[in-house]
């Protein structure tokens, strides 16, 4: 299996007290963090808090850009896993939805607070029906990704947006006290590490069988005549 490490990863988080409509459909974020190295990280959440001094909401999107240059061309990919870290700090089946994100440059830049809607939520990369869960774990993990999310190959980068689902991605307002996250651990020396791809690269442009062997395998033949 090939893979390829993230290039960039971060949060951008934006915190209201005015509503729910106001916190989800802001056009910038009130904090970003990039490449943290946090061994258990906060990585996606809803936070929303209500009393008698009035109400909070609070939503973290997280993006990740993946150089995929390399395979933009000459290679069909199958087999698309995103692979991640989590901790137990997560919340028990913890559901998110996985989009197309816009931000990130050429997987090269960091996020700024602009980039809180940095994504289009109608271009899926994962099933996004409820099923996909952030595992509440010490153990590597991973979410499969789509047909949408291989053709991003073709482009060079692969980027993409992790939401919360129940009430990021469906615009639910949460009707009671609710923080629910999905926790990430980013330190490579204490048993984590960065989100990473994996995926199978067939090496495409010969469609020929040669003497047993598959054209799938082309590319391990050397000096064919």
């Amino acid at each position: 299996m090939a893979t390829i490490a993230a290039s960039k990863w971060g949060v951008v988080t934006y915190e209201g007290d005015t509503s729910w409509n106001d916190t989800h459909g802001a056009s910038t974020g009130t904090n970003v963090y990039n490449n943290t190295t946090s061994s258990d990280y906060a990585s996606v959440y809803i936070d929303y808090e209500t009393g008698s001094k009035g109400s909070t909401w609070v939503l973290r999107r997280f993006f990740i850009a993946f150089d995929a240059s390399s395979y933009a061309s000459g290679y069909a990919i199958s087999n698309l896993k995103l692979y991640y870290y989590p901790t137990t700090s997560t919340t028990n089946n913890f559901k998110i939805a996985i989009v197309k994100s816009t931000a990130q440059g050429n997987a090269n830049s960091n996020l700024t607070t602009a980039d809180y809607n940095s994504f289009d939520d109608s271009v899926t990369y994962a099933t996004n029906d409820g099923t996909d869960i952030w595992a509440d774990s010490t153990s590597l993990s991973y979410f499969d990704l789509n047909a949408t999310a291989i053709s991003a190959f073709t482009n060079s980068y692969v980027k993409l947006c992790i939401l919360e689902y129940t009430h990021d991605y469906l615009d639910n307002a949460p009707s009671f006290a609710t923080y629910w996250h999905g926790n990430g651990n980013f330190n490579g020396m204490a048993s984590g590490g960065i989100p990473y791809l994996s995926f199978t690269a067939t090496a495409t442009g010969y469609e020929n069988d040669v003497i047993g062997v598959s054209s799938s395998n082309i590319d391990s033949v050397n000096a064919i005549a």
